[in-house]
This record gives structure tokens, sequence and C-alpha cells, in this order.
């Protein structure tokens, strides 16, 4: 009785809230939200008043999989719904080290499948050959479209050392069958390396995230470049899954100058916010940029707003194609609801939703040949050694750079 109470105070609070926006729905778009809504208050009712074992109700987890078939109805992979417990879990994602095996990925609504957005540079998906828009269909034996969305991401960590069995799609390939080993993750943000190629000084500098420190670190990258005299720079962008807004608008200001727009983003109603550089302190320097099918959000916000000035060439593959702005809602049961509200556009005005942006110069990659010694090293030092025999797209990249100094 005391859930059915609880849970009639909500209806209610919920239906006076909703009826002033049903109304002013019914004002501007000649929609009567209400009549479309009514037969799930309708099976609500039924529910609570037929159902057999009523004293057995859930209704935290009614409300759960309501708002989650709400957001699959809207067909949008990059809207979703974290339940309290859910959100504790995703603080996890903010860390530089846990357990599994270095993917980034989104929901897939359409196939109600987790898709990859890229896997992290050397981690045991990357050594595995995970690669960047593959689904993810099973984990160990469970369909992924039975899970919700963080309990699937969940279940791809665990304690290092630990065996996860995926079954994966891939476009053109069909379903293939990975049986992949958790390490523990370490993501450092920002990479450098200082090289001699053609007779030049080439520094190269890698972001792997856009995360809170990450501006930070690229300056204190750049600088230590600066202070070598280097010639002209590489920016590798290749498999960084994007991040935060503010930390694309503070990196681009580092490449572009005081006032230029970096990007503009548009909401449902056509209201547009217009994010603009504060100020280029680095001396301008020939730049390529590297980018791949794992290169998205806040990284095509970055790479598009290069090429859009024509400060650097992209080379590579076609980036991911994710333009969708997602604004947290914070829900009262403590979960959130995370739903695009806009889409951002390039300097040039170029809408790049699931479409991504064609690099200057398509290189597609070639297995790169590394021993495991090399990967993991690359991956959890600041100061790494690039070497652009073992990679075709970063030896693209370095002979444009240094024909043109």
């Amino acid at each position: 009785m005391k859930k059915f109470f609880k849970l009639s105070v909500t209806i209610i609070i919920c239906i006076s809230i909703l009826s002033f926006s049903w109304t002013m729905f019914s004002q501007t778009e000649n929609v009567n939200v209400y009549d479309k809504l009514k037969p799930f208050f309708e099976s609500l009712y039924y529910v609570e008043k037929e159902f057999y074992e009523k004293d057995k109700i859930d209704y935290e987890r009614i409300v759960d999989q309501s708002v989650r078939g709400m957001l699959s109805g809207l067909d949008d992979q990059f809207s979703y719904y974290l339940t309290p417990e859910d959100v504790n879990e995703s603080d996890i994602e903010q860390d530089a080290k846990y357990g599994g095996i270095g993917t980034n990925v989104t929901y897939d609504a359409f196939y109600k499948v987790i898709r990859v957005v890229s896997p992290m540079y050397g981690s045991p998906a990357y050594k595995a050959g995970i690669k960047a828009d593959d689904l993810i269909m099973t984990i160990d034996g469970s369909p992924v479209e039975d899970m919700a969305y963080m309990e699937s991401v969940n279940k791809l960590r665990g304690d290092p050392g630990t065996l996860v069995k995926l079954e994966i799609g891939r476009e053109g390939v069909g379903v293939l069958e990975f049986t992949v080993e958790r390490e523990e993750i370490k993501l450092v943000m920002v990479q450098y390396s200082v090289t001699e190629y053609a007779g030049k000084k080439i520094g190269y500098v890698r972001i792997n995230k856009f995360f809170g420190n990450t501006s930070s670190e690229l300056r204190d990258k750049l600088n230590i470049l600066y202070a070598n005299d280097v010639d002209g720079i590489i920016l590798d962008l290749r498999n960084n899954p994007g991040g935060y807004l503010t930390q694309a608008i503070l990196v681009a200001s580092m490449f572009i100058d005081s006032g230029e727009v970096i990007v503009t983003t548009r909401s449902s109603d056509g209201f547009v916010n217009t994010y603009r550089s504060i100020g280029n302190e680095f001396e301008t320097l020939p730049m390529v940029t590297l980018v791949n099918k794992g290169s998205a959000s806040s990284s095509e916000i970055l790479s598009g707003a290069l090429k859009d000035y024509g400060i650097s060439p992209l080379v590579g593959d076609r980036t991911f194609g994710k333009a969708a702005v997602q604004t947290l809602f914070p829900l009262s049961n403590g979960g959130e609801l995370w739903l695009t509200t806009a889409h951002y556009f390039t300097p040039n005005g170029n809408d790049i939703h699931m479409k991504g942006i064609e690099p200057d110069i398509v290189v597609e990659a070639e297995k790169i040949d590394e021993t495991s010694e090399e990967i993991d090293k690359n991956t959890t030092m600041e100061n790494i050694i690039i070497n652009p025999e073992k990679d075709n797209q970063l030896k693209t990249a370095l002979d444009l750079l240094t024909e043109g100094i």
C-alpha cells in the first residue's frame, strides 16, 4: 500500500507537471501528448489493479525499464538513462586506471547492442584487433540486447587477468569471436615525442581523450616541443573518442587565433551557441593532424576547425561522425538522463553528424606490426617513441609535413 501511495503521488505530480508542458505542446505543435501517452498510464493502472503478484512489483525497476524504453523509441544512440547504481559505476570512466578491455563505447538503439567508438591505444581490445564501429552483440554468451547500457559496460570490466568472450558484428565481415584478457587500463591523456625526419626536427603529440586536465597537459607538452625548436608538429587524434566540450575549446584555442569560431551548437528550437577561441599562445608552425574512424566528438570539433581554417590538413580515415551534444538531466531517483539536445557544426557550418569528416588525404591504415613491449611502453609513458616505418598513416603525415617545411 505504501508503495502504491508513493507511486500514485509520483504519477499525480508527473501529470501535474506535464499538463503545463502538454498545453504548451498543443499550442506550438498541435500535439496532444496526453493522448499519445494515455496507453502508458492505462497500462500502469491495470498493472497495479489486476496483476496477480502485485505485492512483488518492483516499482524502481518499472521506472528504470520505462525510461529506457522511452529513450530506445527515440532511435538515438547517444541518448541514454543511468540508474542510481549506474551513476556510481560510471564515475570509473573518469579515472585514469581501472580493470577492463579498454574500449570506448556507445549504445546503438537501432541494433540494441553497444557500438565501439574506439579501442584505446595499447589496450587488450586494441591488441586483439577490435576496431571502431564494431558491434558487441554478446558478452560471455549473454545478449547485450537483454542488458541495460551500463550493465553491458560493467560486464566488459573486471579484475586484470580474467577473460571475457565477445561476439562482435563487423560490417562487410560478419560475426567474429574474441576472447580478451582484461588488464589494468592506464590512460595517459597526452603523449609526445621529438624525432628527426627527412632532415627536420618534428614534434609529435597524441591526445587520447578530452577530460578535465587534457588542455593543461597539452600545454606542458607543447612547451617541451617548442623548447626543442621543432620545425613542425604532428597532432594525433586517432582513436580519441572525445570528452568534454570545454576541453575541446581550450585545446583548439592553442592553435586558432583569438575570437575565431571553433564550433557552433544548434538546439531543436533553433537556438545557436557560438564558441570562440580564447587565444593562440603558441607560435604557428606547420602542422598535420592524424584522424581515423575512432576519432569522435571533441576530436571532430578540433579536427573540423583545423581543417576549415586551413591550419592543418587531415590525414587518415574518415572520422566517426558524432556531432550530438548531450545534456545531463538529474532525476529525482538519483539517476541521470543523458539526452541529445543539440548538434554541433564546424566553423564553415558543416553538419558532420553520422557522416564524419573526410580527411584531406585518405590513407587506409595497414596493420601496425608492433610488439607487445612496444605497445605497453607507448601506452603508459608520456614521452614515447614513434616509428613511421610501422605506421603508414604517420609516415604519410610526416612526408606531407616535411615537404611543406
